[in-house]
Formats: C-alpha cells, structure tokens, sequence
C-alpha cells in the first residue's frame, strides 16, 4: 500500500527549522525585494521564510522592500508537491539495487613507491652547546 505524506518546505535561512510560510524574490534591475505567499513550489533564487525571518528580513541600503504578505498562514502542501512525491517513490521502487561491492583498501608508503627515498634523519647540534 502507498502512503502519501505531505512535503513540509522549511525556512530557506541557513540552520532553520521553521516551516516556510511566505517566498522572497528579488528584483535587481529594480533594487526590490518582493515578500508575497508561499510560493506553490520552490524556485530557484527565491527564498522561503519561515515567520520570524519574515518579519525580520532586511535588503540592503537603497534597495526597496515591497510586503504582499502581513499575515503569515502555512500553505497547505499543493497537489503537484504531493503528485512529484508519489511519481518519486514510484520511480524509486523500480530500480534495481546495485551489487554490492567488496570494500578495497590501499595502503601507500613512501617507501612503497618505487624511486622513492623514505624520510631522513638528522642529527642538529643544539645551538647553545658548543662541540671541540
């Protein structure tokens, strides 16, 4: 029986957590930074913010901010997101597993290469004594 659970996207902010709740694109011709609604999939180059990056998001000086979004709901997941999901497990559940293979290990030494000399050592005479 297939089960179809729902994607949850997260916060596009590095080491966040939180669910994603508004897309951020950005304009540079423009200078404009857009806050609308979650966007029904990721896009390349937007990001998604969770709440608390939302409201605290900031562009750089001279840049416009436009907010389309002032109330922050979670999208519901959309019927593609669930439809990619189901195509994915499908897909994955007719490939075959590859063989398995015998794990190689190799050891290299210096002096295991040929024309190689191994590292020498040396006596160096202690500055402070003096040798007659």
């Amino acid at each position: 029986m297939l089960r179809l659970v729902a994607v949850v996207r997260q916060c596009s902010r590095t080491r966040c957590t939180g669910r994603a709740v508004v897309t951020m694109t950005y304009n540079y011709g423009e200078a404009t930074a857009v806050v609308g609604p979650l966007s029904p999939v990721a896009q390349k180059g937007a990001l998604d913010l969770c709440e608390d990056h939302a409201q605290s998001v900031t562009v750089p000086r001279g840049w416009s901010m436009v907010r389309l979004v002032t109330e922050f709901e979670p999208a519901p997941p959309s019927d593609n997101d669930l439809m990619a999901l189901a195509n994915a497990i499908k897909e994955a559940s007719q490939r075959r597993a590859p063989e398995p293979k015998p794990a190689r290990r190799e050891v290299r030494r210096t002096s295991d290469v040929p024309g190689q000399i191994g590292p020498t050592l040396r006596a160096v005479p202690n500055p402070g004594e003096h040798h007659d």
